[in-house]
């Protein structure tokens, strides 16, 4: 099923209640959308640790460096996009456990990228030009 949302920007202007729950969001699924961009609250949300994105059109440009200086973030899947390089500031994202950029337009992966990397057990460049 596909679903329109083409942004992910919010404006979340949450009182009381949902302002708790969207701060203690640790799961976010924006799967099979047509995204091309993530920009909004997504780098705002202390407590996430999976982001799910796979199978949308997000390009480099959509992907906020800030999203990967979360501290819980532990599962990034940006399968199936339009990426063309390797987000900017994957780097910082040191709690990273899995990292799955399969089947986007990567063409160049820096292998100095990785060394800050070292809780990661899981990466998945299936289809990858580069990979």
């Amino acid at each position: 099923m596909r679903n329109p949302l083409i942004r992910w920007k919010s404006g979340i202007k949450a009182d009381g209640a949902r302002a708790v729950l969207l701060c203690s969001q640790e799961t976010l699924s924006l799967v099979r959308n047509n995204l091309v961009t993530l920009h909004g609250e997504v780098p705002a949300l202390p407590c996430l640790r999976s982001l799910n994105c796979r199978h949308n059109r997000l390009k480099n440009s959509g992907v906020p460096p800030q999203i990967f200086d979360l501290e819980d973030l532990s599962v990034v899947d940006l399968s199936y996009n339009d990426l063309r390089e390797i987000p900017t500031d994957l780097e910082h994202a040191r709690g990273l456990l899995v990292l799955n950029l399969a089947y986007n337009r990567i063409e160049n992966i820096p292998p100095q990228l990785f060394v800050s990397l070292v809780d990661l057990i899981h990466l998945d460049l299936s289809g990858e030009p580069a990979g």
